[in-house]
């Protein structure tokens, strides 16, 4: 008989907590001999991609994200996702510095499938 995919146990999200952000998310698990797979179902805000003029100070950069940031939290919005190309060290290091955390535990090539 094959299992039905299910909304995962609560002690089953909580093996995956330290490496996932799973507040707001549902969890999905199937249940098969050789282990439970999982996977993180997101409904978040996301702001990417963000486009700069070429000649754009850093600071007007700060401003803008801030301005942004200002607008979604009006919004109620308590946290968003953004994207930084890992080859982008002065972003990386700016969004750490202003207290993003990376998500990522290696470089990672993101895709969009229609459905």
């Amino acid at each position: 008989m094959v299992n039905r995919i299910r909304i995962a146990t609560p002690e089953e999200v909580e093996q995956i907590q330290a490496t996932s952000d799973c507040q707001g998310a549902t969890v999905l698990a199937l249940t098969t001999p050789e282990g439970t797979p999982l996977a993180v179902v997101r409904n978040v805000v996301e702001v990417d991609p963000m486009f700069f003029p070429e000649k754009l100070s850093d600071r007007m950069k700060a401003m803008f994200i801030r301005d942004v940031e200002t607008v979604l939290t009006a919004q109620g919005v308590h946290k968003y996702y953004f994207n930084v190309h890992a080859s982008n060290e002065k972003m990386i290091n700016y969004s750490k510095h202003y207290g993003a955390i990376e998500q990522s535990t290696a470089p990672e090539i993101r895709f969009v499938k229609a459905l």
